[in-house]
């Protein structure tokens, strides 16, 4: 019945009911106890009628959300699942899209299955019968002043006599190594990957209003690269800057580097001018250093700064260490592809992994592949950032505004890939939204 008619049948019945209470008018006692109890029905009827269907509110809100959701991502695939797998939203599950720096995930994900948890970064010394001493580089991503400080440390105890003169031996990557993307700018995430790099190719500097020049890092001694590549700070101001573009430089600053921290020890180097060799047989290994930090540590950190250089100093020892040294992009790149079509089989050929990073605009990726890897990569989750309650990764380029990683609920952890490659930037929206999404959802399941 219309809620009009209830009223209409509430409103004209409460005169009769009220005169009968006053005696004013005389109704048989059966017919007032008619009347009153069918007063009390349509009452209860007219509660119950106004009363809104939760059921029908619920899906409301959810497809008002979906929709939502969809209308933001027109170039994008957008998924969520529960915490045991189920999906609870999709939306362009197989758009195959560019990934931008979400792929990190990937590439921990394979770092950790191939090199394994215990993984330590090396770095090796030689000397010969002429007292010379060649640094030889693995390709430690984490080879910085506190670490070379130990390594400077170690040798101390192992030399005996003064140093002739110093050899670098890059030979464990090949020559001319170019990431795609990385470009010739002063940004920290353009730096040059290789086998022997010190602090992640780049200088920390500080320079004050009369242009005087200082080291940022306490750790770290001024030495006369970084004093001529910090002409590109401005005064009064502190940066970390890319060392260089050039792998001549790069070697460079890692042989003054080491130089510095050698003299500090007091041991002496008669030639300081570097020159470079490839070691064998004659050379005696007086020193093999293991990087203190364990591989959680160092992708932590990965994750914590996005940082590009880390991820693809990973992905060439990886590759070398599955295929052998010299370290190649071609090698990395079977190595990550073939782990992805032996642990991932619904993945194609479109899915593709040109560096580890996220840089290289050729690298493709589907929200369905995606949200297969987040599903493995649960065990590690605890290394994403965590904000409000969401572990998450972005990853940004032009036209590319990601997020990936897990909803953290009392259930355990809710997987999400958000990946859109459009030029208006909605990913913020969205998460807000598929965040919301998932608090109504519950597993169908």
């Amino acid at each position: 019945m219309p809620v009009g008619v209830l009223l209409f049948f509430v409103n004209h019945s409460t005169p009769l009911l009220t005169a009968m209470s006053q005696n004013r008018v005389q109704i048989k006692p059966s017919k007032q106890k008619y009347l009153i109890l069918s007063r009390w029905v349509f009452l209860l009827m007219l509660f119950f009628s106004t009363q809104p269907n939760t059921a029908y509110s619920i899906d409301n809100l959810e497809l008002s959300l979906k929709n939502k959701i969809t209308r933001l991502a027109s170039k994008g695939s957008i998924l969520l699942n529960d915490e045991s797998g189920n999906p609870l939203f999709s939306y362009g599950a197989a758009r195959i899209l560019i990934p931008a720096s979400i792929i990190k995930i990937y590439s921990a994900l394979v770092v950790y299955d191939i090199l394994g948890a215990d993984f330590h970064f090396k770095t090796e010394f030689y000397t010969d019968n002429h007292n010379n001493l060649v640094i030889k580089g693995w390709g430690d991503p984490f080879l910085i002043s506190e670490e070379i400080h130990l390594i400077t440390d170690e040798l101390k105890k192992n030399l005996t006599s003064p140093v002739k003169q110093v050899y670098l031996d890059h030979s464990a990557f090949t020559d001319n190594l170019r990431i795609n993307g990385i470009s010739h700018s002063l940004n920290p995430y353009d730096a040059l990957n290789g086998a022997l790099a010190v602090n992640f190719n780049t200088i920390f500097v500080k320079k004050d209003r009369l242009g005087k020049v200082y080291s940022a890092e306490e750790a770290t001694p001024l030495t006369p690269l970084a004093l001529k590549k910090s002409r590109f700070i401005k005064r009064g101001s502190e940066e970390r800057i890319n060392l260089t573009d050039s792998k001549k430089e790069s070697l460079q600053y890692a042989g003054e580097l080491f130089f510095a921290f050698l003299n500090d020890q007091g041991i002496i180097i008669h030639n300081k001018q570097i020159s470079y060799i490839k070691t064998d047989h004659s050379w005696q290994l007086k020193l093999r250093h293991f990087n203190r930090r364990s591989l959680d540590t160092i992708i932590r950190a990965l994750f914590k700064y996005s940082n590009n250089y880390i991820a693809n100093q990973l992905f060439l020892v990886t590759g070398a260490e599955k295929r052998d040294y010299p370290a190649t992009l071609e090698k990395s790149r079977a190595v990550f592809q073939a782990y992805l079509v032996s642990h991932f089989p619904q993945a194609n050929s479109s899915i593709i992994i040109d560096e580890a990073s996220g840089i290289s605009r050729n690298n493709r990726m589907s929200g369905t592949i995606m949200m297969h890897i987040l599903s493995h990569f649960k065990p590690h989750s605890d290394l994403l950032n965590l904000k409000n309650k969401i572990l998450i990764k972005s990853g940004t380029l032009t036209g590319v505004y990601n997020y990936a990683g897990y909803f953290v609920t009392q259930k355990g952890l809710r997987p999400f890939v958000i990946m859109t490659n459009q030029k208006k930037n909605h990913r913020n929206r969205i998460l807000k939204l598929l965040h919301q999404y998932s608090k109504q959802k519950t597993s169908p399941f």
